[in-house]
């Protein structure tokens, strides 16, 4: 099954005329020097910002001061000459002069900078554009970004409502980001060289991983302040925060064998389920932390060619390795874990809710698409979804998000409810989608080394 990364989205790129005004001025105006100051409204870094224009020759001018406070850029003044500064770029500007300088370039403008009350006013798209930023039009008002997206960013996660956590690898070292989906500004949570993937806790407050020698760290989201947990040097792959965000499940041995249990608030291991079957992965734990559901891969079969000792021809037959999915409720006297399917088909994205059912990307052996599998915990299977090639499921709030394939072109977005199958199509995507995260209604997908949330009714980037 390809995982392709691409998304058919257009962006905003209206061109916004220097001469608009925004639709919400205010009618308070104050005479000036024959000029009327008006307040307008302008979106900036999405957010409402008050800034003051004035009309000359029918095109409006902006206050330097007040979009210079407004995108917490640098201002001075020296010897009658103003100066902004944002992100690298400056711009200065002097009184009565019809033309910028930008990053030391001459830039020439259709009117002058213009003084009033001692305020320097200037048309509001060369300002922008020197300082790196955009314009467009929003709700009939005019729209200034100059937030720089961050590239190269993969592994999205969902940490609460409206912010995401990504992953920006560098050679050997990796650094960890939280972006803010609706505007796309990012901050440094983490730099790391030998972390596993960071798993956040449900409260959105906490992130836990280990290092390299087994030991595990708890990152608080807020402060961005890590704190050993554990130094217990065992393996532990494919850490579960339970549902109250206070303990720590994990598969622990190099062959993922034991399902062990972490309480962060002091350091103890307790074994769940230790039945010597190895290969375990994709682990599910119930709320009341009493159930899980997991997947147990068997090896391939190893034959080699023994009548000639000078070659070594040696096979592997992978055939009926694609996993089976396990049920063990640990609340009873003798736990032993229960096999609820046989089929050869592979296994993917195992998913759980209270160990009640178990539902997972079923991929044939040969041809053949890609569906969605539910099997409840008495080993009924059954099929719950089958529109085209499904590549991916995530659950979240009860309900299950299905990406699918369509057509060599197109992908979709589902939501399936669990309890009847029935299923709605949220959105329609490009061919080349084959990554997404879901946080109840919240969804964001991947595009070539790109993250896009969906903000209202649009697709929006939020990484480049």
């Amino acid at each position: 099954m390809s995982m392709k990364k691409a998304i058919g989205v257009t962006l905003l790129a209206a061109a916004v005329s220097t001469s608009l005004v925004s639709a919400a001025s205010a009618a308070t105006t104050t005479k000036a020097a024959a000029v009327q100051v008006q307040q307008s409204t302008f979106a900036i870094n999405y957010q409402a910002s008050t800034i003051r224009t004035v009309k000359q020759s029918g095109e409006t001018l902006v206050a330097v001061r007040d979009i210079a406070a407004a995108l917490n850029a640098k201002l001075s003044v020296h010897n009658g000459i103003t100066t902004v500064a944002l992100d690298g770029h400056t711009v200065d500007l002097k009184a009565g002069d019809k033309k910028i300088t930008v990053d030391g370039n001459a830039v020439n403008l259709s009117q002058p900078v213009k003084s009033v009350n001692g305020t320097a006013f200037i048309a509001v798209r060369p300002l922008v554009q020197g300082l790196g930023g955009t314009l467009a039009t929003s709700g009939g008002q005019i729209a200034i970004n100059t937030i720089k997206l961050l590239a190269g960013a993969e592994n999205p996660r969902f940490v609460r409502a409206g912010q995401i956590l990504v992953s920006v690898p560098a050679g050997e070292s990796r650094t960890e980001y939280l972006i803010d989906a609706k505007t796309g500004k990012s901050s440094e949570l983490l730099k790391t060289t030998d972390a596993s993937d960071l798993i956040v806790a449900p409260n959105g407050a906490k992130a836990a991983y280990t290092d390299s020698t087994g030991a595990v760290y708890v990152i608080d989201l807020a402060t961005k302040q890590s704190a050993q947990v554990s130094a217990d040097t065992s393996i532990k792959a494919e850490l579960v925060w339970a549902a109250d965000s206070s303990l720590l499940y994990f598969l622990q041995g190099d062959k993922g064998t034991v399902i062990a249990q972490l309480d962060p608030a002091n350091g103890t291991i307790k074994t769940i389920l230790d039945d010597k079957v190895d290969y375990k992965s994709s682990l599910n734990v119930s709320p009341d932390g009493k159930k899980f559901t997991y997947v147990v891969t068997a090896l391939g079969k190893v034959t080699s060619d023994a009548t000639n000792v000078d070659e070594d021809k040696v096979s592997i037959d992978f055939a009926g390795t694609g996993g089976q999915v396990y049920l063990v409720d640990v609340s009873v006297e003798k736990p032993a874990a229960v096999k609820l399917t046989t089929t050869s088909d592979d296994k993917l994205f195992l998913q759980s809710a209270d160990g009640s059912a178990a539902y997972y990307v079923s991929v044939p052996e040969g041809d053949g698409n890609a569906s969605v599998v539910a099997v409840d915990k008495d080993a009924k299977a059954s099929a719950l979804f089958g529109e085209g090639d499904v590549l991916e499921i995530a659950l979240s709030g009860g309900k299950l998000y299905v990406l699918t394939q369509v057509s060599d072109s197109a992908t979709a977005v589902y939501e399936v409810d669990p309890a009847s199958g029935a299923k709605t199509k949220l959105y329609d995507l490009s061919g080349d989608v084959s990554g997404f995260i879901a946080n109840g209604s919240e969804i964001a997908v991947e595009n070539g080394g790109q993250v896009y949330a969906r903000i209202g009714d649009q697709w929006k980037p939020i990484t480049k």
